[in-house]
């Protein structure tokens, strides 16, 4: 089942040229030099831990451009948009397994 959501978010991420901590997905993405990898966000009041980063791509919205990172956890997939003007996190859509 997929549903859009568009909805702000709250996410913890490492923007660091190195994630020697973090020992999870092969795709690293690069903004301004840095390695991004969003590692946990509360959605609805709920924490869900990022197991894996499927896909990064981007697209310029006027003068904005956005990430937008597919990961998933356990049961779930996600689409997490990251905007480089207003530096704010959205969740932009939800699969649900099963």
């Amino acid at each position: 089942m997929q549903e859009v959501i568009d909805e702000p978010i709250e996410v913890l991420a490492s923007f660091s040229p190195v994630l020697a901590c973090v020992d999870r997905p092969v795709v690293k993405p690069r903004i301004a030099g840095n390695k991004v990898m969003p590692l946990v966000f509360r959605w609805r009041g709920k924490k869900y831990q990022v197991e894996k980063l499927n896909l990064v791509h981007r697209e310029r919205d006027g003068e904005d451009i956005i990430y937008y990172f597919n990961v998933s956890d356990a049961a779930n997939y996600f689409k997490l948009a990251f905007s480089t003007r207003r530096l704010s996190w959205r969740l932009s859509e939800w699969y649900a397994t099963g």
